[in-house]
């Protein structure tokens, strides 16, 4: 482990405006209390962080961690250890991120030899990266996420390099901190616990603004809208753009769009974020149950999939970021009669979403895929319990006093009334652990207790538009500093690993 006593060497993964700015404020408050940085970002910074992404170089300003390649053996203790089996496969799903049925210009890795070698490349040229530049703390401004920043963390843990990870809370101008990933929401006993005020829970739950221009009622059909042909055009464009020369094909193509858009609510067009000739499908069988009505009245077990690729799956969920894995699970220890309502994340597309994924869903007997219009208040409401990785129903049915029962890694995931899946649970030990509002309130006291003041990622921060980004970038990053030099409190605590 590094040497609490050693100066500094710092490297950092800062992207975005808001986190690039907190670390010229740390770098000012600092002073020579961190000896060196080295800064992966766009391309003002030292190295442009997503080059691996793309595959291709572009140069920050000190050149591409790809230049003067070589095999070091760098990563060595990560790819001889015990976690490089689950470490390789949340690279390569961050990875998927780029592949041709997810991105229009796409990474050009269709194999999974292929995942494996860039992965195995990434690991040893940031374990080099790490080396050469004797660096003994990384920062990252949010969980790692993305292909470099997820090898990042892997070389850097098993390295014994300090990792300090931030993450921005839901509750007005809040951030967590810990050191891995799966510590997100484990709370060790600490003596100042016992003297956190509570926290009244607010009425109506979280403002979960990323879920904008979403509904969850019928309404009349929409159709093939503008975007949505764009979306297809863009995609001929890159992928075939000779199709774009058949009007027998386009036509065709045309009429199925405008077939499978008019089964769909308006504020449910299928194609206006992203179009792929192989997400027809997935569409086309969920536009099957559009015309379902859920049965309230017999038991079930709520549980709604989360957007894929996403951190709450990718980075979070970690077995579990196979959500079918989890719903399997589930279906093990459900009672005779119970049913668990499956409702779809209402922005997904096709991304990770193959015949394969429904051909699976379907052999699980207990499950019952509720239709786009199902509204999600109403499913919880009248569940016997509700079930999710690590998304942020579960805090909304603790909030409504739900049991809830959780796969992965979340803020939320040792609230009252909340179980870790674990071998061996009980159907009646997950409906027995009923959340008490008073008990969740102390929860959401100690929580607060131990969050700092501020926000990390700017999109989170709606109440805070009052506040000048340069106090706030300060305010952060004297944070930062005491937690790097171990003088503020982590959020969370070591926990042990869990199978």
């Amino acid at each position: 482990m590094t040497d609490p006593s050693a100066p500094i060497r710092l490297a950092v993964v800062a992207t975005a405006v808001h986190s690039v700015k907190t670390l010229e404020a740390l770098r000012e408050v600092a002073g020579d209390r961190i000896a060196h940085v080295v800064h992966l970002g766009g391309r003002e910074a030292d190295y442009k962080a997503n080059n691996f992404f793309r595959m291709r170089a572009v140069q920050g300003q000190r050149g591409d961690l790809m230049g003067d390649d070589r095999f070091t053996g760098a990563a060595r203790a990560l790819e001889t250890g015990p976690q490089m089996a689950e470490a390789q496969i949340e690279a390569i799903d961050t990875l998927t991120r780029g592949s041709d049925q997810m991105a229009y210009g796409f990474h050009g890795i269709q194999d999974v030899q292929d995942y494996q070698h860039i992965t195995h490349i990434a690991h040893d040229v940031m374990g080099r990266m790490l080396e050469d530049e004797g660096i003994n703390h990384v920062l990252f401004f949010d969980i790692p996420h993305m292909f470099y920043d997820t090898c990042l963390k892997h070389a850097a843990e098993a390295r014994g390099v300090e990792v300090l990870i931030l993450r921005q809370s839901f509750f007005p101008r809040q951030f967590f901190s810990m050191r891995r990933t799966a510590e997100l929401g484990h709370l060790g006993s600490r003596p100042g616990d016992a003297n956190a005020a509570p926290v009244p829970l607010p009425d109506g739950g979280a403002d979960l603004f990323y879920m904008e221009g979403i509904k969850q009622e019928r309404e009349a059909p929409g159709g093939l809208s503008l975007r949505g042909v764009g979306q297809m055009i863009a995609h001929h464009a890159v992928n075939a753009p000779w199709k774009l020369l058949n009007p027998v094909y386009m036509a065709r193509l045309v009429r199925r769009m405008r077939r499978i858009a008019g089964r769909f609510p308006k504020w449910r067009d299928p194609f206006a974020s992203f179009f792929h000739t192989d997400h027809l499908a997935y569409f086309d069988y969920l536009a099957g149950v559009e015309d379902h009505e859920p049965d309230l009245q017999r038991p079930y077990v709520y549980f709604p999939l989360q957007l894929q690729p996403e951190m709450t799956t990718s980075s979070l969920g970690g077995r579990y970021r196979d959500q079918l894995l989890a719903l399997e699970r589930l279906a093990e220890i459900l009672p005779e009669g119970h049913k668990i309502y499956v409702k779809e994340n209402p922005k997904q597309t096709g991304k990770m979403r193959s015949p394969l994924f429904f051909h699976r869903l379907e052999r699980i007997e207990q499950v019952e895929l509720m239709p786009s219009h199902a509204n999600s208040q109403t499913l919880l409401a009248h569940a016997v319990a509700v079930a999710n990785v690590s998304g942020t129903v579960g805090w909304e049915a603790v909030a409504a006093g739900k049991p809830v029962l959780c796969f992965g890694a979340t803020w939320w995931a040792e609230a009252p009334g909340v179980t870790r899946y674990r071998p061996g649970l009980g159907f009646d030990q997950l409906i027995a652990n009923v959340p008490e509002r008073a008990a969740v309130e102390r929860f959401t006291g100690v929580l607060r207790a131990r969050s700092h003041v501020g926000y990390v990622q700017r999109h989170f921060a709606r109440a805070d538009a009052d506040v000048p980004d340069e106090d706030n970038a300060r305010d952060v990053a004297r944070t930062i500093l005491g937690l790097l030099e171990g003088e503020v409190p982590l959020t969370f605590d070591p926990m042990e690993a869990t199978p």
